[in-house]
């Protein structure tokens, strides 16, 4: 999401004649996009301002800007404490090319930090040369999770006109990208009039020719059956879900209001694997909620080791001030949380290497996204969206049918049997 954000911000930016560079020493202008999900977010970004103002102090007149959720959440703050020059929330960005003309001339401490019900229907941030791209089609959020810092800081949910959203994703698949990721703080609340999420699943679909549809994040409590059969039906919607867990112990999940139960939980994955084969399934889990016992936590490495996802995002929790939770107690010791995290990673390891190595000897269709990193192939994403190193060459935007022959640490390893060969849009 905040890849996407800073794209709106480079559109918004290049449109009023900034020219973005590569280096940091080269810019007139710092701009940093934030995230305050996490303490450790925050902290680092604060870090970061801090080698921001070295730059400033080097070449006098340089503007430094803090975006985003964090620029929300602590406003004149930014100002006053870590010598910000301009803070600008998450539906001011519009505002940003006004407020560095009068930081550029002298004005510094400007905070524009107002939520309202901005989608930037009318902005795009283009594909970057890349052949996979996101479209936010909703933002903010209604739900109010106990834990959860983003409702205070993105506001209320409101979704992108259904016509924008297809507009968008036009203009990407007229500039080759091949694979599109929906992106909503929790996508299936997706309503336009009449028209929700299922309505706009079958509508992408059926403009993206052969081009993988993605969404994230779903919130387990507005999963439908309608929604997973929709994806059933539909041969470019990939078979891939996050779907966040959170915790395994009912009394948790209702302290982190959450809305549903252990139970309603592994329902819905029972009817997704039924409806879905090949489903690859990921989720998010927090560990050392405020009054989280060990029962509580030997109920939410049940739930992982019974659904066996094949990956998650694991945390301990942070406290986030505003929110209920920050108001629990007892809170979990430091030491008990680490050890409860460092089991589950421990424990979700170990599933996540099973089920790739459940690849081998298995043809999977790749999409090539470009060279691997490590330089050893080319990076495949399956329709499932598993990384898998490939053998090429190849160019990015080519698929490829590749074999896997092994691991290599985690990730899968294949031989092209077939390809290479461009998917048509």
């Amino acid at each position: 999401m905040n890849v996407y954000e800073a794209g709106l911000v480079r559109r918004i930016l290049t449109d009023a004649g900034f020219a973005e560079v590569e280096r940091e020493i080269e810019a007139d202008v710092l701009l940093m996009m934030t995230c305050s999900v996490r303490s450790h977010a925050e902290q680092r970004a604060l870090g970061r301002i801090g080698s921001f103002r070295a730059l400033r102090s080097a070449r006098p007149g340089r503007v430094i800007g803090v975006l985003g959720c964090m620029a929300q959440r602590h406003k004149e703050t930014l100002v006053k404490n870590h010598g910000v020059d301009v803070v600008v929330g998450p539906d001011e960005y519009l505002r940003l090319p006004e407020l560095l003309a009068q930081a550029r001339s002298g004005r510094t401490g400007l905070v524009a930090a107002a939520l309202s019900d901005e989608c930037y229907e009318h902005v795009a941030p283009g594909p970057r040369g890349s052949v996979t791209a996101s479209v936010t089609v909703m933002r903010g959020c209604d739900n109010y999770c106990s834990y959860c810092i983003v409702p205070y800081v993105k506001g209320r949910e409101r979704s992108k006109p259904f016509a924008r959203v297809l507009a968008e994703i036009e203009n990407l698949l007229d500039a080759g990208v091949k694979d599109v990721t929906l992106l909503g703080q929790n996508v299936l609340a997706y309503k336009d009039g009449g028209r929700d999420f299922p309505a706009l699943l079958r509508a992408v679909s059926g403009i993206a020719g052969r081009t993988r549809v993605r969404f994230l994040t779903s919130h387990p409590r507005d999963l439908t059956e309608e929604t997973v059969r929709t994806m059933a039906e539909l041969a470019n919607v990939c078979p891939s879900l996050h779907l966040p867990l959170q915790s395994g112990s009912d009394r948790i999940l209702k302290l982190m209001n959450r809305g549903y139960t252990r139970a309603e939980y592994l329902k819905k994955i029972e009817l997704c694997r039924r409806l879905l084969p090949g489903l690859a399934l990921s989720t998010d889990v927090l560990v050392a909620f405020p009054s989280e016992t060990e029962s509580d936590f030997k109920d939410t490495l049940f739930v992982v080791q019974s659904v066996r996802f094949d990956s998650a995002y694991m945390f301990r929790y942070s406290q986030r001030p505003g929110t209920k939770a920050a108001q629990m107690h007892p809170k979990v010791s430091e030491a008990d949380s680490g050890r409860r995290l460092a089991r589950l990673i421990e424990v979700q390891n170990r599933i996540t290497r099973e089920s790739n190595a459940a690849m081998v000897g298995e043809e999977h269709e790749l999409l090539i996204e470009g060279p691997s990193p490590r330089g050893d192939g080319f990076l495949g994403r399956t329709s499932s969206g598993k990384v898998v190193i490939v053998n090429g060459p190849f160019r990015a935007g080519d698929t490829a049918v590749g074999r896997v022959t092994h691991l290599n640490g985690w990730t899968p390893v294949a031989e092209p049997v077939r390809g290479p060969a461009a998917v048509p849009v």
